[in-house]
């Protein structure tokens, strides 16, 4: 039989550029990239100015950004592209140390030695050498396998060079069993033989990868050969290359993707500028001139990541094409354009390295006001080492990934809107209840709101409501629906306090001391004389702070012992706040831990009755927290301070209060980190290195608010002012100044 003969894609088409050391005539395509936005592949290498002169003469790889690959490591050195051409000659050095000793000739000609000049351009767009002349290749650290296919004398003739079956059967076997990791195929014209297509089969069941040039007749469908990307026998490792010109449009000459898009992916192909076998600099066009810029980018990342499999190489270069024509993959384009910098940036879920753990390159944390302006600056996050859903090792700063809860207005949340307060007595029982009103200004009343179940109605209808019942003469119980349990505890105390109606300055022991939605609280007080004990417990919720995330919850549970000597009551209590994913208010994603903490608290406060409705009361409560571990964290602990000072005056038809307060605040204490900062491939291991993060804020909150009430008009006239300095113990933020006058009447 026959051998079956193939030829160069028709209408490649080449201009000679004058002057082949200069950059006359060409412009690069594409701005390189300068890194993948702070991540570098693993193991990274000293800074080198890629981007140069050289760089931008070679339109190749700045159209694909391959500076993205260098800088991030990889050269494609240790990979071996075998190029199945008409030869290859290096009359300049381009290739120097660089041409596989495997490199020969399998058809009737003499030597590798490139008669035509074909070859040796399709090698330099692919692995051209980084020597300050000429350009340069995308992978110039990668090894050329030369196996010169053409039939000896047919590149001279006028229907240009022609390749054999028997020649290129042999030459992808040749170099599999050589060691070749890529094979690029810029050649096409005659469907597969037989013989071709076990070649490609054995190629392909070994792992190689085969790139063929989509053809140059501007057909709706790749040219025959490269369709046997589509043939079971190449086991999805084979990639056909098109052709896009410097604007990103697909080359007019460039066959399309077609039903063959699922394999199909397009580099530059117009006007590409590379030399021959001569030294001469032309500006080529042809999908011959894509298809060695595909095979470079399989070498890049084969380099790089060792840990690929050949489906995996291949799908990243599809996953990370940039999409062109119609949305996704598509008949024209296929997957799209080489993209060589999403190439070489984290692709799907990234994890912790040696972990399961999520990580967000985006956000990791969210302080809340206890935390302040606490930074990762300083933790080792900065080098940290994640996997991407390849798992792929890249080294990520993610000390950045840190935000701050938006500025708290408190103002806002106090005054609140068209609020009713209805109060009721029967017997022991007290009942107290406060609600929005609707459009039309009355009250919302039963349950006709559709929608919503009778527990949700409540709570969208109900601001608040309290219930306290005196069980005996010494007991008293209480039940709080959004609102604190210590809160809860002063009304059955008999809402004792220093006369201020306070708007913004918090007392240290109202609530956890973050920003939640107090859900149900309860509270029990006996009397035993002069002592009084008593226990509360509140249970309420954290909005969903971290993208993806749910909202969490809280419990809370206080004892405190409180015992008058005279007009001096002195208290002292403890207590336990558990958070289900939160720490002190703030969200950590799974890099931090991020299955929440437990503080215990200590209480202490005091009242001194001045005499005459005046009075002083000081509060102050002090935690020990301990986070759950996970991720990077091995170890948590934090301690916490919040204190209050007030005087004030009530009885009669006026009140006023002057309070002092500095609301929660981390003091001590921060994480525990163990950081993976390096990453064997050969073992698919992480390397750790141990740090802390300081979690205790630079800022220090101080709030300061005045109040004054007067009934006027069967009801209550409330004045408040506060200033706030460094609000959220952000030690950068302006001062937070305000007032507010509220009227109300309990019905």
């Amino acid at each position: 039989m026959a051998d079956r003969v193939w030829t160069l894609p028709a209408g490649a088409a080449l201009l000679l550029l004058s002057g082949c050391g200069g950059g006359g005539g060409v412009n690069s395509t594409g701005t390189p990239a300068s890194g993948s936005t702070g991540t570098t592949t693993i193991p990274t290498t000293p800074v080198i100015n890629y981007n140069d002169a050289e760089y931008t003469r070679s339109n190749s790889a700045t159209d694909a950004s391959a500076i993205s690959a260098w800088n991030a490591g990889s050269t494609g050195a240790g990979i071996t592209i075998a190029i199945l051409d008409t030869g290859l000659s290096d009359p300049t050095g381009q290739f120097t140390g660089r041409i596989s000793s495997a490199s020969t000739s399998l058809s009737d000609s003499a030597g590798y030695a490139d008669q035509d000049g074909h070859g040796t351009a399709i090698a330099a767009v692919a692995a051209a050498a980084r020597n300050a002349s000429d350009i340069e290749g995308l992978a110039f650290g990668a090894t050329v396998m030369a196996l010169r296919t053409d039939n000896a004398g047919s590149c001279a003739t006028t229907a240009g060079c022609a390749f054999s079956t028997a020649a290129l059967a042999t030459a992808v076997d040749y170099a599999v069993t050589n060691g070749a990791k890529v094979i690029n195929m810029s050649l096409g014209g005659s469907p597969a033989t037989t013989q071709m297509r076990a070649a490609i089969n054995r190629a392909t069941s070994a792992g190689v990868i085969i790139v063929i040039a989509g053809g140059n007749d501007g057909d709706a469908e790749p040219d025959i050969l490269a369709q046997i990307a589509a043939d079971p026998i190449a086991h999805g490792l084979v990639i056909i290359a098109g052709a896009h010109d410097a604007s990103g449009a697909i080359s007019s000459f460039s066959d399309k993707a077609g039903t063959f898009a699922p394999y199909y992916i397009t580099a530059l192909g117009t006007d590409v500028r590379s030399f021959d076998n001569k030294g001469a600099d032309y500006l080529y066009s042809g999908t011959s001139f894509s298809a060695p810029a595909v095979a470079a980018a399989v070498a890049l990342i084969e380099a790089a990541f060792p840990n690929l499999t050949p489906a995996q190489v291949i799908n990243l270069i599809y996953a990370s094409a940039t999409d062109a024509g119609a949305a996704g993959v598509d008949s024209t384009f296929g997957h799209g354009l080489l993209n060589l910098v999403k190439a070489f940036q984290p692709i799907g879920t990234s994890s912790l390295a040696g972990s399961t753990a999520a990580v967000s390159l985006t956000q990791n944390a969210v302080l809340s006001g206890a935390m302040g302006d606490a930074t990762m600056a300083g933790s080792g996050l900065d080098r940290t080492i994640i996997l991407d859903g390849y798992g792929r090792a890249f080294s990520v700063n993610l000390a950045g990934t840190v935000a701050h809860i938006g500025q708290r207005r408190p103002l806002t949340g106090a005054i609140g809107g068209a609020l009713v307060t209805r109060n009721t007595q029967e017997g022991p029982l007290s009942v107290s209840l406060t609600m929005a009103r609707d459009l039309a200004g009355e009250p919302w009343a039963g349950f006709g709101q559709r929608g919503l179940t009778a527990n949700g109605q409540i709570q969208a209808r109900t601001v608040t409501a309290t219930a306290t019942m005196a069980i005996d003469r010494d007991t008293i119980a209480g039940f709080g629906f959004a609102t604190s349990g210590r809160r809860l505890g002063d009304l059955i105390d008999g809402g004792e306090g220093s006369g201020g109606a306070y708007l913004v300055a918090r007392s240290p022991t109202d609530g956890p001391g973050f920003d939640g939605n107090s859900g149900m609280a309860t509270a029990f007080r006996h009397r035993f004389g002069r002592l009084a004990i008593d226990v509360t417990a509140e249970r309420g919720a954290l909005a969903a702070l971290l993208r993806g995330e749910r909202e969490s919850a809280y419990t809370m549970m206080t004892m405190r012992a409180t015992r008058t000597f005279g007009p001096l009551a002195l208290g002292i209590g403890t207590g336990l706040l558990d958070e289900d994913r939160t720490v002190l208010g703030s969200r950590f994603g799974a890099l931090l831990g991020g299955r929440g903490a437990s503080t215990r608290t200590a209480e202490l406060d005091a009242r001194l009755n001045l005499g005459r409705g005046w009075s002083l009361h000081a509060a102050r409560r002090q935690g020990w927290t301990s986070t759950a571990t996970g991720g990077a964290l091995v170890r948590g602990r934090l301690q916490s301070i919040a204190s209050a000072f007030d005087i004030g005056r009530t009885g009669g038809a006026t009140q006023f209060g002057l309070r002092y307060s500095e609301p929660l605040r981390v003091t001590h204490g921060g994480f525990g980190l163990s950081v993976p900062t390096g990453y064997d491939y050969s073992t698919l291991s992480a390397n750790y290195t141990l740090t802390n993060l300081n979690l205790a804020p630079t800022g220090h909150e101080r709030d300061l608010e005045a109040s004054y009430g007067l009934q006027i008009w069967g009801g209550w006239l409330d004045t408040n002012l506060y200033l706030r300095t460094q609000p959220g113990n952000i030690a950068l933020a302006p001062n937070d100044v305000g007032g507010a006058i509220r009227y109300g009447i309990n019905l």
